[in-house]
């Protein structure tokens, strides 16, 4: 019985103990103007440069589609950076409502920044 609060109190610290994110769907047409749509989802984390080539170097469109619990999905923008450093604006901000459409094709995009 004590085991199993010491494990239930383990995960619970481990959850609150996570950073808080955004949850970004990246999207890539292959073949332009939404052909060959492929979509990849990244967790973005609050208040940081995110970086990863591997996704993003190939993007379309970026959606907001979620974010940590206890985060107010409707209070996070992220913002695509056209440097790894985040600090060259590469495109329009976006929110939950709004995506950020960058090409037909696929560009690369830096990194990305998202606030609550």
């Amino acid at each position: 019985m004590q085991f199993s609060a010491i494990i239930a109190a383990a995960f619970a610290g481990f959850a609150a103990a996570q950073a808080p994110y955004a949850l970004v769907a990246v999207e890539s047409s292959h073949g332009g103007a939404g052909n060959g749509l492929v979509n990849k989802t990244i967790q973005v984390p609050l208040d940081t440069v995110y970086t990863n080539p591997a996704v993003l170097n190939e993007v379309s469109t970026l959606y907001l589609i979620s974010c940590s619990q206890g985060t107010n999905v409707y209070s996070v923008v992220c913002q695509p950076h056209k440097d790894p450093a985040g600090t060259d604006t590469g495109a329009k901000p976006f929110d939950i409502k709004t995506p950020s459409y960058l090409s037909t094709n696929t560009v690369v995009v830096g990194s990305i920044t998202c606030h609550a």
